[in-house]
């Protein structure tokens, strides 16, 4: 067996992927404990956790694409090149993710870590949680994810142009959609609401006093 550059390569490719989606999966898991827990001490190291993450995505971003104009220069002579639909769709999906993920979630994130940091210890104030159910972090992050994994694969099934941006379209749409249906099923004390125990708990002292 002969390994070869291009396949050492594409090897580094989806390694870098791979870690990409990794990332991207305990930044997911934190928006959704961020979201549900009632003190600023449970918030604290998730925050902390997101903003040393959130960084290391344009590096990813620059290495993904370097990797893939290598492999786009060591496989030229196999018919790929980058006029080629599903190259170009797969370039133009992941400049545009990084563009608004730092346009966007960014400085929003950034801001969520300012809030915390300078919160109180005690229950989560209105202002954090409304920031930790910012719909446009939810919709972006999960449009980025899902809408990337087309990308992925674009990559490997290399349809048509028109065929890739299908695919890459559906992607982001399915992130929509499932930011949408999160956004829906996190509980009512979750939107700054009074926690069903503490809410239950008081009624029943009230009850007591009358």
């Amino acid at each position: 067996m002969e390994i070869t550059l291009s396949g050492f390569v594409l090897f580094l490719h989806i390694g870098v992927a791979i870690g990409a989606f990794m990332i991207a999966g305990v930044l997911h898991a934190a928006l959704q404990v961020m979201a549900r827990v009632s003190t600023v001490q449970e918030l604290r190291p998730w925050s902390r956790v997101m903003h040393r993450l959130e960084p290391l995505f344009p590096f990813f971003a620059l290495a993904l694409l370097a990797l893939g104009a290598w492999l786009v220069h060591l496989e030229g002579d196999e018919g790929i090149g980058w006029s080629s639909g599903w190259v170009i769709t797969a370039v133009v999906a992941l400049v545009v993710v990084e563009a608004l993920g730092g346009a966007v979630l960014a400085p929003r994130g950034k801001k969520l870590a300012a809030l915390v940091d300078a919160a109180a210890d005690g229950p989560v104030p209105d202002d954090v949680r409304a920031a930790t159910k910012d719909p446009a972090v939810w919709y972006l992050a999960h449009v980025s994810t899902v809408g990337f994994l087309g990308v992925v694969f674009v990559m490997a099934a290399k349809p048509s142009g028109l065929g890739a941006v299908i695919i890459v379209v559906i992607g982001a749409l399915l992130g929509l959609a499932l930011a949408e249906a999160q956004l829906r099923a996190l509980p009512a004390d979750a939107a700054g609401g009074v926690p069903a125990q503490r809410g239950a708990a008081e009624a029943t002292a009230h009850a007591e006093s009358v």
